[in-house]
């Protein structure tokens, strides 16, 4: 019996002493941390949040540029610093006022139409609004919405909402 006890003690302490060493694994170390930076605030963002990190500013641009088949250039001027780099603040440029006007635009269209319906965002095929949905990588998207006249012409409520109607009627049952 004290060949168990023994053993018991022994499984015990080695038990102990792994729970004792996880504690240390999730310790953080903060000579991580010695050379981070608070992002300071932006310059002249209207529209979109003082709060975006650098990351997602990065990938919304690039999502722009590439949605309108442009380059930073289309919007933003060269610094009078140095040309080489461009002058994000500026509003020198109409182009930038515009694309704030279409952000708002797309963000009004999510926030009234397709979130209030999320998970089941109507139609189904649409989740979001965004710029590549009209511009397909065009600056002007008219080539693309000159044909939408023909296509109001056929239009047909009573066919293209029979998903509703059968909707509707399996609620009435």
């Amino acid at each position: 019996m004290n060949k168990y006890r023994k053993f018991l003690f022994f499984l015990s302490s080695i038990g102990v002493l792994v729970v004792a060493l996880s504690f240390f694994s999730f310790k953080t170390d903060i000579r991580i941390h010695e050379g981070y930076v608070a992002q300071t605030p932006w310059e002249n963002l209207k529209v979109l949040p003082q709060n975006i990190s650098k990351d997602s500013l990065d990938h919304l641009m690039k999502n722009y540029a590439m949605s309108l088949g442009v380059k930073c250039t289309h919007c933003h001027v060269p610094s009078k610093a140095d040309p080489k780099k461009l002058d994000f603040a500026s509003d020198e440029k109409l182009e930038k006022e515009i694309a704030r006007g279409m952000i708002k635009m797309t963000d009004d269209l999510n926030d009234n139409y397709f979130k209030p319906y999320f998970p089941e965002p109507k139609p189904n095929q649409v989740h979001v609004v965004n710029c590549v949905m009209c511009h397909r990588g065009t600056v002007n998207p008219e080539k693309y919405l000159s044909q939408m006249g023909v296509m109001y012409n056929t239009y047909d409520p009573e066919r293209d909402n029979r998903k509703e109607k059968i909707l509707e009627g399996k609620q009435k049952h």
